[in-house]
């Protein structure tokens, strides 16, 4: 099965969170919502330290955490992109999926009494086309593709080290 991934180039990203705006346009998500964030590493700029940007999402990582703490079961990956997927028919809100993730992936929709997250713009992948994201990206620094194509480490500061494997690859400062 092929696993896609993220590749985030820390050098290009400028923290401009035009891949926050994408991700809420193409979900059509209500006004305030995205599930996908940008991350300021050393915000305040201290001297002698860098500052770095880390756009974020669900991670569909290898051993996916939210996966294995739902007891209904409503997750499943897509065996074409690998995509870790919720079915919000089968979700009934307990909310350990979002307890599990160590990204703070899932979010809770009290409205609707149930979990959601990122699909990986699932249905654009399977039409071959990159996630909203990518395409919005200005600078380039997000890419998508099959996660042993992409270089990089799991391993910067301000993203957290965890045995989850996720599909997503850091090119550092």
């Amino acid at each position: 099965m092929p696993r896609n991934g993220f590749q985030l180039d820390l050098n290009l990203c400028t923290g401009c969170a035009a891949c926050v705006v994408a991700c809420a346009s193409e979900n059509e998500l209500p006004w305030g919502t995205s599930w996908r964030w940008v991350d300021t590493f050393n915000p305040e700029r201290l001297p002698g330290i860098p500052v770095h940007h880390l756009s974020l999402a669900c991670n569909h990582c290898g051993d996916a955490p939210c996966a294995d703490a739902c007891p209904a079961v409503a997750y499943r990956r897509d065996p074409d992109t690998g995509a870790v997927l919720l079915d919000g028919d089968k979700c009934i809100g307990c909310r350990y999926c979002t307890w599990a993730c160590p990204y703070d992936a899932p979010k809770f929709d009290p409205g609707a009494g149930v979990v959601t997250t990122w699909t990986f713009c699932n249905p654009r992948q399977r039409e071959g086309l990159a996630p909203a994201c990518v395409n919005q990206c200005p600078t380039g620094a997000l890419r998508v593709g099959p996660l042993s194509d992409l270089d990089g480490d799991v391993d910067v500061p301000g993203f957290p080290r965890t045995g989850a494997r996720p599909a997503l690859r850091f090119r550092p400062l």
